[in-house]
């Protein structure tokens, strides 16, 4: 936002410097990035009047002009044809140098001397719109002689403000304005305008209707007849010029003028050519094309908020307007828009048509909704006055939703307590007032604790509408520390209770698993808590599965990040599909994060688990000329899982059947601990595959820690060597196919007790030796007392349970050699 600092002390008195002004608003929270000059023009720059003028002697494209300079007659040779007696021109004395750099000199052209040179707005820097082109035509009302510095709005010291998104009252001068006033304790020099009107009621012209007043809380409209189209007077458009905006022709710079002094966008439609005269703002209908006033024809969804006539769209609200109601020299009417829309809304169109401007980004950040009529009436006053015209009588002003004033319960205590010092209740009140609330004295608490001090007087504070980043009573404080100075709060240092803190169980427990799948070869990632809803598709997930039901972000960055996750698995595989898009084929990553599913009520923020998620592909070991690489399976991410399980000191867990829809049918599984589901392994699935575009296998598994975490053994614990031997058997068993070897192996340990130190299944096989149906499963056991020597009477014993209990339950044979 850049603010002229003469322009703004039309509004209010600065007794400060610019320099001093632009450190006094950055101490006060309105940071000023950098004071420019806007059109720096050295001495020797007048004005001067222009007398007789004649032809040339020696050059007939040339004239010789008299020019009054208020200290005598100079005759001034010029190639320029716009000018005549009477026009007050600027003139260049020799010693004057131009902006790019040429020094002005006496010089005799063409046997003519010529003591100084008469100026164009070019040549001046100044990119000015005049009717007819050539030498810079003056306003009559100076006097010759008079500096250029006083008659023109150059010179002019600009504050570049670096504004944060909550103070978007900043964003005209009358916001900088209030600021400057609530530090110098001065009054804003703006009073009401007063609008003659004449004509027809706009009533019989026009109408407005609101179809969405969520999207557009207030319209107002005016239509102004009779009105000249020039250019807009010199001084304007310098005004323009110094913040970037350059002028076009009079009604177009009054609502730019319009804009950078209240921070309300306008936008004017030439009213001869909406359909019934009307204005209809809706949502645009689906494939709606217009023209903008690029020239570009765009393509609008039910998203876009269009200010529509009877027939089609002639704008995009609060963006741009569109080509076929544009005002143009041929314009004889016109209707005025001063209108509110919702924020998100017109940031959204702005993004997806890539047409950010300087009105959509004071519509992104919110505009005052009751400064709606006052932007109008000064509109309209200003066109008259810079183009002439009558304002048809009275003013449209549809305001389905009116702003409510939110009042602030404000405690001077509370005020005291926060900024570590006394402020007086005079200093606040006067403080707030200057900043534009209104402040109504409340009365303390009628009892207060014994325990604590009381509490002070209580002020209602009440925001206005310009205000709308002000919600609780600390902004109010702010505000005040603000305007005090936040260099007044005294330096203390920080006050507690030292104590000797530890990692939490949690914590330690994950620091753990990090560090196990570090050792086995594993690399850590971390992805966003965002993911795209596209991805339940490519996994395959059905309708009704849990983890499509994900909470929606208001405000997304993006489509990619539309909802918080409800599994990790999409965004490591989006980690995998980025790795092999780069040749990187052998990976080994796991991510330890939250996942977030809804609440039971609405009231409720949503559940957090924290999961542990894995995958591989590829081979390994990689790089390797001892080793031939083998290919990563689903039983190497066992390996990993059971030894992470190992390492955690978690016994009581089993691998059981299960079937995800997005992995391999016949290849997965689900770990239960302690008789709880705590997660699943597996293939992904060939359809995922093909979707996704990966070329080679990929493993995954997925752990709750939540289902395990009361399981874990932290403490280190020592087991001595064993000093007794101990036996080995190894046992053959045919089962049928459906049998999984998982409940054999939990048979076998549930009869072996205590004296089974470890069971190992080392072979599968199937052929002709094995009935149809069947296979075989051969388990090595290791047996061993602590205490003595076994017997391979006791061995026997329990080998004979083994094979009965397998028997009954699973239909299993020993195979006998």
């Amino acid at each position: 936002m850049k603010v002229p600092y003469n322009w703004l002390r039309e509004y209010v008195d600065i007794p400060y410097s610019p320099e001093e002004l632009a450190h006094r608003l950055t101490m006060a929270g309105i940071e000023v990035g950098s004071v420019q000059v806007f059109a720096p023009l050295g001495e020797n720059f007048v004005a001067g009047k222009i007398g007789a003028l004649s032809l040339h002697p020696n050059a007939q494209n040339l004239q010789v002009v008299t020019v009054n300079t208020g200290n005598g007659l100079l005759n001034i040779v010029c190639g320029a044809w716009n000018i005549k007696k009477g026009d007050m021109v600027p003139l260049a004395l020799p010693g004057a140098v131009l902006p790019g750099g040429k020094e002005i000199r006496t010089a005799e052209i063409k046997g003519v001397s010529s003591p100084g040179m008469l100026c164009s707005a070019g040549e001046l820097g100044l990119d000015i719109v005049q009717e007819e082109e050539g030498i810079l035509i003056l306003n009559e009302g100076c006097s010759p002689g008079t500096r250029l510095t006083d008659i023109l709005f150059i010179n002019e010291p600009v504050l570049e403000l670096d504004l944060t998104p909550n103070r978007s009252d900043c964003l005209g001068l009358l916001g900088v304005a209030r600021e400057v006033a609530a530090q110098t304790g001065g009054k804003i020099k703006i009073s009401a305008v007063e609008v003659e009107e004449r004509g027809r009621d706009i009533r019989e012209l026009t109408s407005v209707e609101i179809l969405d007043p969520e999207l557009c809380p207030r319209y107002t409209a005016r239509i102004m007849e009779g009105f000249k189209i020039a250019p807009s007077p010199l001084n304007m458009q310098l005004r323009l010029l110094s913040v970037g905006i350059r002028a076009i022709y009079n009604l177009v710079d009054v609502t730019n003028y319009l804009m950078w002094e209240t921070g309300f966008p306008m936008h004017a439609f030439d009213y001869d050519k909406l359909e019934k005269g009307r204005i209809i703002v809706r949502r645009a209908h689906p494939g709606e094309e217009m023209v903008t006033l690029d020239g570009v024809t765009r393509t609008l969804d039910p998203e876009v908020l269009v200010i529509a006539d009877a027939r089609v769209p002639v704008g995009l609200a609060g963006v741009m307007g569109g080509e076929y109601t544009e005002i143009t020299t041929a314009t004889t009417r016109l209707l005025l828009e001063a209108a509110c829309f919702n924020p998100v809304n017109i940031r959204k169109t702005a993004r997806k048509m890539n047409l950010p401007s300087e009105a959509s980004q004071r519509y992104e950040k919110g505009v005052d909704p009751e400064a709606a009529i006052f932007a109008q009436n000064r509109a309209v006053r200003l066109i008259q006055e810079t183009a002439g015209g009558e304002i048809c009588r009275g003013i449209i002003d549809n305001y389905p939703r009116p702003y409510r004033v939110p009042r602030i319960d404000l405690r001077v205590k509370k005020v005291e307590e926060v900024l570590g010092y006394d402020v007086s209740e005079r200093e606040i009140t006067g403080i707030l007032e200057g900043l534009g609330l209104e402040v109504e004295a409340g009365s303390p608490p009628a009892v207060s604790s014994p325990r604590s001090n009381p509490a002070g007087a209580i002020y209602k504070v009440e925001v206005p509408s310009f205000r709308r980043d002000l919600y609780e009573e600390i902004d109010l404080i702010e505000e005040i520390a603000r305007i005090k100075g936040f260099e007044k709060i005294p330096l203390t240092l920080p006050v507690g209770v030292l104590t000797s803190g530890r990692p939490s169980r949690e914590r330690r427990v994950l620091d753990r698993i990090r560090d196990v799948l570090v050792g086995c070869g594993l690399q850590e990632i971390i992805t966003f808590s965002f993911m795209n809803p596209r991805l339940f598709d490519e996994l395959d997930l059905p309708p009704d599965d849990f983890r499509r039901n994900a909470i929606k972000l208001q405000n997304p960055l993006s489509e990619e990040q539309g909802v918080l996750r409800t599994t990790q698995i999409p965004n490591i595989l989006q980690v995998m599909q980025y790795n092999f898009n780069r040749q990187v084929d052998n990976q080994l990553i796991f991510e330890i994060g939250k996942i977030f599913l809804p609440a039971e009520t609405d009231s409720k923020l949503p559940l957090e688990k924290m999961l542990v998620s894995l995958a591989l592909s590829g081979k390994m070991p990689q790089n390797d000329w001892q080793n031939t690489p083998k290919p990563l399976d689903y039983f190497y991410l066992k390996g990993i899982l059971e030894a992470l399980l190992n390492s955690l000191g978690i016994k009581e867990y089993r691998w059981e059947a299960g079937q995800l829809p997005f992995l391999h049918p016949t290849r997965g599984a689900t770990l239960v601990v302690n008789d709880q589901e705590a997660g699943f392994i597996g293939a992904l699935h060939p359809a995922a595959l093909e979707k996704l575009q990966f070329r080679q296998d990929v493993y995954l598994a997925e752990l709750s820690t939540e289902a395990f975490l009361n399981s874990v053994s932290l403490s280190p614990s020592f087991k001595p060597l064993p000093r007794y031997p101990s036996v080995l058997r190894d046992v053959a068993f045919t089962v049928p196919e459906k049998v999984n070897a998982g409940d054999i192996m939990q048979g076998l340990k549930e009869c072996g007790g205590k004296l089974l130190e470890d069971i190992r299944l080392f072979d599968v096989y199937k052929g002709t030796q094995i009935p149809q149906g069947h296979l075989s499963l051969a388990f090595a056991l290791t047996f061993r007392h602590s205490e003595r020597t076994l017997k391979d009477d006791e061995i026997d014993e329990i080998q004979e349970a083994m094979e009965q209990f397998l028997h009954d339950k699973y239909a299993a044979i020993l195979r006998k050699l």
